[in-house]
């Protein structure tokens, strides 16, 4: 697909619309989704990067929808509404036209539209290389092939909504979202209890009219009449059914997006608990959504309505509503009453339900560990007590819910006895007939009904809120890409970085793992940096991809901060191999290619070569198409550890970290792997992060890691001497104190030699 140059489209005529056709799947090869999606955006003052669109959204980048790509923008905050192509396109339909934009796609054309108010029409928006923008749409948009018009604004300030703290939201936004099918579900629920007066009634006027005067023809419209009510109350109810569930499924489908998109947003320093704890903690959504699709939404849309109930009785029977207003009055003491005790429970069975998971997910990640050690009895013990506990909270949520049930009941009882009673005597007073007793019991039973139900409802809400608040903590953490930030893109990175200054300490942590450290390494550079287990290696490749911010100093990319820069764009120049090697269970091909959505199968192929995947892959019969277990536990560590390198590999990225790439290789794997790295000349940056001086050979300089400080820095070739020359150790230890100058305190040259040699240990 092509936006179109420039242009500007001048005599617009309204016209018939065309029907809606469903839209194809659209193939846009010179303006993927995420481009598209970055051209729409700045054109509205909310640059949002292509980077941002291919890591976050899950639609695919070259067939799509119109309306899969009007989702994906509502996503980042804009109002998109479909609109007829001529009703749509005329500027007069349109108010605030400077904040709006429209794209028309097709099967094979999509155009940006901004308005442009000095020339009075719509432009276009962006270059195209093929076709100019028609002057006369009337006669583009009356062609055969369907048109779709899309109207994207930027979404109204919170201040300024029809809700506000609404509207934005991300929960109450799904319920405004289908507030038309909750309110027609309200709507539907007045009409079901309103017809639910018609069988009381019924026998009200069978009672007091028909048998006293032996009117049967009166009997038999009275029944045709209820037959017809009856047959409209059922129509009725499964309309309502019908809304609620397609609200309920709309809901759940946006909240579980959201909440997951959220998980894969986060900052890493808001990462809080455990792996297990957090899937715990979005799991709580089930409650939620069986909420939205259970009865239990009926039965308290059903409790406001019951003071329908309430003034029909009295209509019907004066003082035998009495009776049944004392009744839900006790059943609501009693119910309050249960329910702070009954709230905790909750908290605290939620708090068990963490443990619980993380102890679970942690023996499956560690099965084989556990077994290698004889710790199954360990583990077992540790869910036994929360399984315990859960069982005891469970008991006490149970003894509350049966004391509220058992008093319903009994009120109900002794409501229908008393209404009889009190209906009793005012019918012997003269001042109600017969049939006033029977409405009356009638209505008092649907009256009670939803406040006989309101223990177990309340056991669900109280799920619901400890559920809602569990989620709303976690909605609240800070994300990587908030809406309110827009950065600009960068697309094309030299490749240099460098350190200034700079200090950090984990979350949680009190000694800091980095202190004052400064170095730069130049575009095309090959710099190794060395050092012992925890001085600090690993956590410099952590802060040049953004995972963490330094706590002073900067971090520099291309000389730019990188808080400057969109982590996504970030991350798409970087390739990252790290220590603890993750993959998925899915074909070895798509492992490599994992978030390069561009990659073809010769860059798969090519960057498998290189890593050494192919050594392995050749030789199975399913190939780089082979499916891996979980975590690639069918494969050796050496063999994810290629995979690894592949994947950071396959997009040929201005900056590659490597750290500890041949750690769980064979000696001939990593010479191997080493020549054939020597053989591709990369002209990336590469940051290698090792302990062994076996990888040195393709590296220009040594950057050495002592407790968080750099110790020493030169020449490969200075590095190599200083293990036998004092004077070239001093001499390293000389460049780094330069390096630090007038940042951080000069290490002693006196210090010992043999700390600033390279380790021997396994780092």
């Amino acid at each position: 697909m092509k936006v179109e140059p420039e242009m500007t489209i001048e005599g617009l005529q309204p016209g018939p619309p065309e029907a809606p056709e469903e839209p194809p799947k659209i193939a846009m090869f010179d303006y993927p989704m995420a481009e598209l999606g970055a051209l729409v955006s700045g054109a509205l003052g909310q640059s949002i990067t292509p980077a941002e669109f291919r890591a976050l959204e899950p639609i695919d980048q070259v067939y799509w929808t119109p309306e899969e790509f009007g989702a994906v923008m509502s996503d980042h905050g804009f109002v998109v509404q479909e609109g007829q192509v001529f009703e749509v396109l005329h500027p007069g339909q349109i108010k605030s036209l400077r904040e709006v934009v429209l794209v028309a796609l097709s099967k094979e054309k999509a155009w940006v539209m901004s308005f442009d108010e000095s020339a009075g029409a719509w432009k276009g928006v962006g270059t195209g290389d093929a076709g100019k923008f028609p002057s006369d749409l009337n006669a583009e948009f009356a062609e055969s092939e369907r048109w779709t018009i899309f109207k994207y604004s930027r979404r109204t300030a919170e201040h300024l909504a029809v809700v506000p703290g609404i509207e934005a939201h991300w929960f109450w936004s799904t319920i405004w979202t289908n507030r038309d099918l909750y309110l027609q579900s309200g709507l539907a629920a007045l009409l079901t209890n309103i017809f639910a007066l018609g069988v009381s009634m019924f026998s009200m006027i069978v009672y007091n009219r028909v048998i006293p005067s032996n009117a049967m023809d009166s009997l038999l419209v009275l029944v045709s009449g209820m037959l017809l009510l009856m047959i409209v109350d059922y129509v009725v109810r499964t309309v309502r059914n019908s809304f609620l569930s397609v609200a309920g499924v709309d809901s759940d489908l946006s909240l579980a997006d959201k909440l997951f998109a959220q998980v894969l947003d986060l900052q890493y320093k808001s990462r809080n608990g455990t792996v297990g704890a957090l899937a715990n903690t979005l799991k709580e959504f089930e409650h939620i959504r069986e909420f939205f699709a259970s009865a239990t939404l009926v039965s308290l849309i059903d409790v406001p309505f019951a003071f329908i109930f309430l003034t029909a009785i009295y209509l019907v029977g004066g003082y035998m509503v009495i009776p049944v207003v004392v009744g839900i009055l006790v059943m609501l003491t009693v119910t309050m009453y249960i329910q702070p005790r009954m709230k905790a429970l909750a908290k605290h069975s939620f708090e068990d339900g963490q443990t619980k998971h993380s102890v679970m997910v942690e023996s499956l990640t560690g099965l084989e560990t556990l077994k290698l050690l004889g710790a199954g009895g360990f583990m077992r013990r540790r869910l036994r007590e929360v399984l315990e506990r859960q069982a005891d909270i469970s008991e006490q949520t149970k003894d509350g819910t049966h004391l509220s049930t058992n008093v319903a009941q009994t009120m109900q009882q002794m409501v229908q006895m008393s209404v009889v009673a009190t209906g009793a005597i005012l019918v012997a007073g003269g001042e109600f007939g017969f049939g006033a007793i029977i409405a009356a019991t009638i209505l008092s039973g649907k009256a009670i009904a939803p406040f006989a139900q309101m223990s177990q409802l309340l056991v669900r809400l109280n799920q619901i809120g400890v559920s809602y608040e569990a989620l709303k903590e976690l909605m609240s953490q800070p994300i990587e890409h908030p809406q309110q930030r827009s950065f600009l893109p960068r697309n094309q990175f030299k490749g240099s970085v460098e350190f200034k200054d700079v200090t950090f300490t984990y979350p949680g942590q009190q000694e800091p793992v980095l202190q004052n450290v400064s170095f730069r390494v130049e575009p095309g550079e090959r710099v190794a940096i060395l050092g012992h287990v925890g001085s600090g290696k690993t956590t410099i490749g952590r802060l040049i991809a953004g995972l963490y911010e330094a706590d002073s100093g900067m971090v520099l990319v291309d000389g730019v901060d990188i808080r400057q820069i969109a982590p996504s764009d970030l991350r798409e120049n970087l390739g990252i191999s790290t220590q603890d090697v993750w993959l998925m269970s899915t074909s070895i091909e798509e492992n490599i290619s994992l978030g390069a959505v561009d990659s073809t199968a010769e860059q798969v192929l090519w960057a498998g070569d290189l890593a050494g995947v192919s050594e392995f892959a050749n030789r199975h019969p399913d190939g780089y198409k082979l499916k891996l277990r979980e975590r690639g536990e069918s494969l050796s560590g050496g063999q994810r550890q290629a995979i690894s390198l592949a994947r950071a590999l396959v997009r040929k990225p201005p900056v590659l970290i490597l750290d500890e790439p041949t750690s769980s290789m064979d000696a001939r794997s990593e010479q191997t792997f080493v020549a054939r790295f020597q053989k591709a000349k990369f002209e990336s940056t590469l940051i290698l992060i090792t302990h062994r001086t076996s990888l040195l050979s393709f590296v220009d300089r040594v950057v050495i890691m002592e407790y968080g400080k750099i110790a020493g820095m030169g020449t490969t070739e200075q590095f190599q001497r200083a293990q036998t020359d004092r004077k070239a150790a001093a001499e390293i230890v000389k460049n780094a104190v330069s390096a630090q100058a007038g940042k951080s305190p000069a290490s002693s040259a006196s210090k010992s030699d043999a700390n600033m040699a390279a380790p021997e240990g396994n780092a």
